[in-house]
């Protein structure tokens, strides 16, 4: 495991690289061959509207089509593989599951596109937006240290999804399932019901900066502030949601224990087996514990890493990054072929997991 002090310099250093992945939608698909999946992916642009000015939110929503045939793919970047994309294309008709993503710490919409694209194949509406604060160009020290407000940026994008976007009448209400990446898997487990807590986090944090955790919260000023200390502690439960998905989460050592002992819904831990970022010890392991062994699901994936669960990269893109952007290389070790197997393997576990009882 790399030194955990590093942690918050390695996540902004991987910064450059992710800007790349930006150009997904910079230029028309090209067609490619049929499919023998149902849809095919249909893919816009979002802004939520709602009372809020003080955080806009944006993002895009993933669909289903009814011509799979047709999807394509803009292939602008150098290092990464753009995901299949129709934009802009017809809805099919019917009524499909809701699932809203949560990206990871500096993150974006577009970390977890290559899922929106492939889920959309499958059947299912897949929502994400731009957390203000923690994402790629969105880094106000103010949004950030108000880390409450991430499953709250969540919360209403289900709200306007269902009540006033274009998709509203495609969507099975009583299917509406997040999952999150990294920093993203922590705010899922707040939709969830379980609870940031305030004196575990001191405790934790004081003195000792060997966990992961305390350079990134600290960083950003949380729950330095009484105020922000209640704010930070407040159940942040949407029951609107019907199952969760933590993808390699980052921040279980500061949620409270009694909070994740009594979590009701559903929980699909997804950890990474190569543990090339985080303790999985004290991370997805110990999630999966401390959560009801009745309802919770806990696999780790055999030789994955914590990038896995971003997008493929193509088979130059290591060796351009360790050129031009020396650090970023990281996002793309095992990140092509070795990747996209991980990425069936991810795929499966979520479809499986949403369709059992």
């Amino acid at each position: 495991m790399p030194d955990p002090n590093t942690f918050a310099a390695n996540a902004l250093r991987t910064t450059t690289a992710l800007l790349v992945f930006l150009l997904f939608l910079a230029g028309p698909p090209e067609a490619t061959a049929s499919s023998v999946l149902p849809y095919g992916p249909g893919v816009s642009e979002l802004t939520v509207t709602d009372t809020r000015t003080d955080r806009p939110l944006s993002g895009n929503v993933w669909y289903p089509t009814s011509t799979p045939e047709k999807h394509g793919r803009a292939d602008k970047s150098k290092v990464w593989q753009m995901a299949e994309a129709d934009p802009d294309g017809v809805a099919a008709e019917g009524a499909f599951p809701l699932l809203v993503i949560s990206h990871g710490m500096y993150g974006n919409t577009l970390n977890q596109a290559w899922l929106g694209s492939a889920l959309a194949r499958h059947g299912y509406i897949v929502a994400m937006v731009n957390h203000p604060g923690t994402s790629t160009f969105l880094r106000d020290a103010d949004h950030a240290r108000e880390l409450w407000e991430r499953p709250v940026d969540l919360s209403r994008l289900i709200t306007f999804l269902i009540e006033q976007s274009a998709l509203a009448d495609r969507i099975d209400q009583s299917r509406i399932f997040a999952a999150g990446h990294s920093l993203g898997g922590y705010t899922v487990m707040l939709l969830a019901g379980a609870r940031f807590d305030a004196g575990l986090y001191q405790s934790l944090c004081t003195g000792d900066k060997s966990n992961v955790v305390c350079p990134v919260l600290e960083g950003w000023s949380v729950a330095e502030k009484d105020a922000d200390r209640r704010e930070m502690e407040i159940s942040r439960q949407d029951d609107r949601i019907a199952r969760i998905v933590s993808m390699d989460l980052g921040g279980t050592p500061v949620l409270s224990r009694q909070s994740l002992g009594t979590v009701e819904k559903p929980v699909l831990v997804l950890g990474s087996g190569r543990a090339d970022l985080l303790d999985q010890d004290i991370e997805s392991r110990m999630l999966a514990a401390l959560l009801p062994e009745a309802s919770t699901r806990h696999v780790e994936l055999t030789d994955a890493g914590h990038f896995d669960f971003m997008g493929i990269c193509k088979p130059e893109g290591y060796e351009i990054l360790k050129e031009h952007e020396p650090g970023d290389e990281i996002v793309c070790i095992k990140g092509s072929a070795e990747r996209e197997a991980q990425h069936g393997r991810i795929i499966s576990e979520l479809i499986d997991f949403f369709d059992s009882e």
